[in-house]
C-alpha cells in the first residue's frame, strides 16, 4: 500500500497549504496555523496527487508492501 506523507523537516508551513487544496479526501490535517499539516493515513487514498503541487518537496510517498501475512502497521 502506498500513503503520502508530509516531511516536517521540509514542511515551511505555508499560509494556504497547495497540498490540503488538492486531496478529494480530506487527509491532509492541519489543527491550527501554527502547526505543520500531517497525513491521516485511515483517510488517504495513496493518490498522490499532493506530492506534485508542494513547492517545497515536502511530500513523499511511503511504501509498505502488503504480504498478506501482518497487520498494517500505519
Amino acid at each position: 500500500m502506498k500513503r503520502a506523507l508530509i516531511k516536517p523537516e521540509l514542511c515551511v508551513n505555508c499560509p494556504e497549504c497547495a497540498v490540503m487544496t488538492v486531496c478529494d479526501r480530506s487527509a491532509i490535517i492541519r489543527e491550527s496555523v501554527e502547526n505543520k499539516p500531517w497525513v491521516d493515513f485511515y483517510q488517504c487514498s495513496g493518490c498522490l496527487k499532493c506530492k506534485p503541487v508542494c513547492p517545497q518537496h515536502a511530500v513523499e510517498e511511503l511504501l509498505q508492501p502488503c504480504t498478506g501475512t501482518r497487520r498494517m502497521s500505519w
